[in-house]
């Protein structure tokens, strides 16, 4: 990672269309709190993030995304309480930039995003997943200006990564998204596929005994990792 931080600006707009969105779904793991002595108010809560999360995972367009953006904020801010839908908000307003065409829009919902980390991190400080998640919206936050912001926010979507695996070295998300800018890097510009194949085969290993900590923790980028490693086998 030392060697590529500095290279990897380059190869973030690579990062947009690499990742796959039709492999990245919630699973369904363990429940968040005991569902058999629920009050109606976390009942309500449960069904309305199963039916959203099922929607956002599986979402194929900008406009999908940013629907249940919106409709999952609603749910985190009557909540008030959970870091959970704060994340899944970020995520939907993140994809939902990634994928306009209008710079104006991509810079809103990205900000948008950014009032949703924020709200997730006052309630779960130091949590790895909320910083690769701050590391992807770095990375969509290039996109509105590539020129003006390819060295700035490559340089926080690195340092994003690496807090990620510091706070928790068997997160596997921060290994197959550092995987991916090393695959898609061509090798002239300081990309590496072995080196690539290598992040991919860490992240696999850590997908294999990653757990949830509850029903709508984060749980995505597994399928997207291991196609990647049958690339590497070819």
């Amino acid at each position: 990672m030392k060697n590529t931080s500095h290279l990897v600006f380059i190869a973030l707009i690579w990062l947009v269309t690499s990742l796959n969105l039709q492999a990245q779904k919630v699973l369904v793991k363990a429940s968040e709190t005991d569902s058999t002595n629920l009050g109606s108010e976390e009942s309500n809560y449960f069904a309305k993030m199963k039916a959203n999360l099922y929607t956002l995972h599986n979402a194929g367009n900008q406009i999908t995304f940013k629907i249940m953006a919106k409709q999952i904020r609603q749910t985190a801010e009557a909540e008030k309480s959970k870091w959970i839908p704060y994340y899944h908000s970020a995520y939907g307003y993140i994809w939902s930039g990634f994928l306009s065409d209008d710079k104006k829009e991509m810079d809103s919902l990205l900000n948008q995003a950014q009032q949703m980390i924020d709200s997730a991190n006052k309630y779960s400080p130091y949590n790895s997943e909320i910083f690769a998640l701050q590391g992807l919206l770095y990375q969509a936050r290039v996109n509105v200006d590539p020129v003006a912001n390819s060295q700035k926010y490559a340089q926080l979507a690195v340092q994003n990564y690496d807090s990620a695996r510091f706070m928790n070295p068997e997160n596997p998300r921060p290994y197959y998204l550092i995987g991916q800018v090393l695959w898609r890097l061509p090798e002239k510009l300081g990309g590496n596929k072995t080196n690539a194949c290598k992040h991919f085969e860490m992240a696999k290993e850590k997908f294999e005994t990653f757990i949830p900590k509850s029903e709508f923790s984060p749980n995505w980028g597994k399928d997207a990792n291991l196609k990647l490693m049958e690339e590497c086998n070819k």
